[in-house]
């Protein structure tokens, strides 16, 4: 779980963060990724709230960890970005290690 790889306060933060997303979004890469979000926006009640919240929750709990190392003003930001790259990157990758491969490259370029 997402929430349990972040508080994992004993492991580097860069790493915590790409198995987190992967937990999160690394799962579903690819054309397969593209269906699955055309899927929700076509029917939009399928996932009912959860939908709008568990994205919201996930962003919450990166913004979190991140603040611990680089204090809440920079944290939201970097979360943001964060998220962003990893829809990005969802979409362009093939495969679940590639995604989780240039995912790394972003985290590493983002908490510096």
């Amino acid at each position: 779980m997402a929430e349990d790889l972040l508080a994992d306060v004993d492991r580097p933060l860069p790493e915590r963060l790409v198995e987190a997303f992967g937990q999160w979004a690394g799962r579903c890469v690819g054309p397969l990724a593209r269906d699955v979000a055309a899927v929700i926006a076509d029917h939009p009640n399928l996932l009912g709230e959860i939908a709008q919240t568990a994205p919201r929750r996930f962003e919450e709990l990166i913004t979190g960890a991140i603040a611990v190392e680089s204090g809440q003003e920079t944290a939201a930001p970097v979360a943001q970005t964060m998220i962003s790259a990893s829809i990005g990157l969802k979409h362009r990758a093939a495969t679940r290690e590639s995604y989780l491969e240039r995912l790394r490259v972003a985290v590493e370029l983002l908490v510096r």
